[in-house]
């Protein structure tokens, strides 16, 4: 039985669109052409698709492709697909691309025999409503999915037609007759180190672009999972977990893993792309001490938050780290309230910039332009607030509600949504929320006049501090520098 697990390819129909698929925690594309140059674009390692990968290598016959990260486009991906001629196809796919892939995977059953297996956080939210509009998936499975797809393919390897085993399977859906069975959610793993290293082989780390300020090839890789914090917009925390519970893997796994990717991969950073690594401190530190006394060489970058400490910030710089991650999304005390994210300090904010500027560590602000609550007067201070805060990059993007998450309730239940296309639930391009006090277009507007002007002072603020651009042509060369400093929103 031959088993392929795939990311869906990037371009589909529209050929100047760039779908972003597994692996980005927000559906959104970007504007880059397939024949464009510029290929080494964002692109997030498919952490799902690897884990899976490398867990049934240990028993069956896989194999994993990303086709989004080769660029393909549709017609590549089924000539792949139809030549390689699975038994079953295993596709994580996001909800901006959803209704596309789907007519994808309806030509493809057309044309060879195979069970399609539907991960990820749409069919998650909306598994059932899946099933009854696409007739040619046979499974899907939900959230954390790994164990999900282990025990699947177990059953079906072993050719049995007895439905009460899929019952026993937590966290799958399937069909029975004319009958939709979507079972109970499996429990969240408690130990994450249970799980192989993810696939790296058919999975490279060269394919993937995320935050590299200290060197390329850099691989991406997890410390944790989950997050205790409630942000109503979060699609991994409200969708995939749906829980607030936080899983930290050892730190000596860590460190094994860094050391496999720099000696056997060539890794010449590496960046920790957990919802929050910096959430619990004596995991920080644990994980900085090991690599301290290992005396690993490797620099490493994380997604964090500004509630950390000095001296454990410092201590983070001790080891190596070279940039952090964190979110803002606005100044609106009350807007930042009704997202739950009424954690946040604006002024530890500043500060927290401020000591990483010391530290030499590289500071990403995330910013949302359209959040409930927020007026165009909210959106200008808060753009007010990213230039004075002047981080060495920032991002911005479109406030979106996916499905699953409580912001998608609310924006439902208020009557705010514009439209249910997914493929305009696209937080890089376009807004889907039209409130009575902001409108999409408006939201629109206010969005592209925020990239513009926090980048046009960026690209004067380096001209007074170069350090960062210096530090870009030196690792990924000028033309590099000089596109980061024109689009990093995109990143």
């Amino acid at each position: 039985m031959k088993v392929l697990i795939a990311n869906p390819p990037a371009y589909i129909k529209d050929y100047d669109r760039h779908f972003v698929q597994a692996g980005s925690r927000w559906s959104f594309t970007m504007r880059i052409s397939k024949d464009s140059k510029y290929k080494d674009h964002y692109l997030p390692y498919p952490f799902f698709l690897g884990y899976s990968s490398a867990l049934l290598k240990r028993t069956f016959d896989v194999k994993a492709i990303d086709a989004c990260a080769l660029d393909s486009d549709e017609r590549e991906f089924m000539e792949y697909i139809v030549a390689y001629d699975p038994d079953i196809l295993v596709l994580e796919v996001p909800t901006v691309s959803f209704p596309l892939v789907m007519e994808v995977i309806r030509e493809i059953k057309e044309n060879i025999e195979c069970k399609v297996v539907l991960t990820g956080s749409h069919v998650t939210a909306l598994a059932k409503e899946v099933m009854e509009n696409y007739t040619f998936i046979d499974y899907c499975l939900l959230g954390e999915y790994e164990l999900t797809l282990k025990e699947l393919i177990e059953h079906l390897d072993k050719e049995s037609k007895d439905d009460k085993n899929l019952r026993a399977i937590k966290g799958l859906g399937f069909r029975h007759g004319n009958k939709i069975i979507i079972n109970e959610r499996r429990e969240l793993l408690k130990e994450l180190d249970s799980l192989p290293f993810p696939d790296r082989e058919d999975l490279p780390i060269k394919y993937y672009h995320d935050f590299e300020i200290a060197g390329k090839p850099c691989a991406q890789m997890l410390t944790s999972r989950g997050c205790p914090s409630g942000c109503i917009f979060c699609v991994e925390r409200q969708v995939i977990w749906a829980s607030p519970l936080y899983r930290k893997r050892n730190p000596t796994k860590v460190a094994d893993e860094m050391v496999l990717v720099k000696e056997k991969y060539g890794a010449k950073q590496v960046y920790f792309d957990d919802e929050t690594m910096t959430i619990n401190r004596k995991h920080v530190k644990a994980i900085c001490d090991e690599i301290i006394d290992r005396g690993l060489d490797i620099p490493w970058a994380c997604m964090g938050d500004i509630t950390l400490d000095y001296d454990t910030l410092k201590l983070m710089a001790k080891a190596g780290c070279v940039g952090v991650k964190f979110g803002v999304e606005t100044v609106n005390t009350k807007t930042l309230s009704e997202i739950s994210k009424s954690f946040l300090n604006l002024e530890k904010t500043k500060q927290f910039v401020e000591w990483c500027r010391e530290l030499n560590i590289w500071s990403h602000a995330t910013f949302m332009i359209g959040l409930p609550g927020d007026t165009e007067k909210d959106v200008s201070k808060t753009l007010k607030f990213a230039i004075d805060l002047d981080p060495d990059s920032a991002q911005f993007s479109i406030a979106t509600p996916f499905p699953g998450t409580p912001f998608f309730d609310m924006a439902r239940e208020n009557g705010w949504l514009s439209t249910l296309d997914w493929t305009m639930y696209d937080g890089a391009n376009y807004a889907v929320l039209s409130y009575p006090w902001l409108n999409k277009e408006e939201i629109e507007r206010l969005y592209q006049n925020a990239l513009k002007k926090f980048y046009k002072h960026a690209i004067l603020k380096g001209f007074v501090r170069p350090r960062k651009v210096i530090k870009l042509v030196r690792v990924r060369g000028l033309g590099y520098a000089i596109r980061k400093a024109l689009n990093a929103s995109r990143m």
